[in-house]
């Protein structure tokens, strides 16, 4: 997944690759995620990519909030 094609993701599946990510930042260890020693490079990039989706989400969320008031308003 790269940064300039998460706008077609759902906001599901934005919502469970950032928890993976976040995981693996954080070095949680889980079952279903591969054991590798990440560079501090895949760290950056990862860190990036969180924050990438925490902005789609919040512009996601404010336009849907901004059409809800809207189209009570019309």
């Amino acid at each position: 997944m790269r940064i300039d094609e998460l706008h077609k993701f759902s906001d599901g599946t934005l919502i469970d690759v950032r928890t993976a990510l976040d995981d693996r930042l954080k070095e949680i260890r889980m079952k279903y995620l591969p054991q590798t020693i990440w560079r501090k490079s895949d760290k950056d990039k990862a860190a990036a990519i969180i924050q990438a989706i925490d902005k789609q989400l919040k512009t996601r969320r404010i336009m849907r909030s901004l059409g809800r008031f809207i189209g009570r308003r019309l």
